[in-house]
C-alpha cells in the first residue's frame, strides 16, 4: 500500500505578487516616459510616444489607462508641491 501525500499549491497573492510587481514597475517606467515628453493628456499622443520608445503594442494598449493615470497623478502632485 502506498502512502499518498497531498501538498497544497500556492495560490492567490503568493503567485501574483511577482506579476503585480513587474506590472507596477512597467507602468511607472512608461508613465515617466509620458511625463518627460508631456504626452500624457491625449491618448493617441501617448500611444505614439510609447510605441516610439519601443514598447510592445499589446503592452501599450493593455496598460495605457493605468500609465496615463499615474503620469497625471505625478504631474498634479509635482504642481501641488511647488511653493
Amino acid at each position: 500500500m502506498a502512502i499518498i501525500t497531498i501538498h497544497p499549491l500556492p495560490d492567490g497573492s503568493l503567485c501574483l505578487d511577482a506579476v503585480r510587481a513587474q506590472r507596477i514597475a512597467k507602468v511607472a517606467e512608461m508613465a515617466s516616459r509620458l511625463v518627460e515628453t508631456g504626452a500624457f493628456v491625449d491618448r493617441s499622443d501617448a500611444i505614439m510616444v510609447l510605441l516610439s520608445f519601443g514598447y510592445a503594442p499589446f503592452e501599450v494598449y493593455a496598460l495605457l489607462p493605468n500609465v496615463m493615470q499615474v503620469a497625471l497623478e505625478h504631474t498634479v502632485a509635482m504642481e501641488m508641491c511647488e511653493p
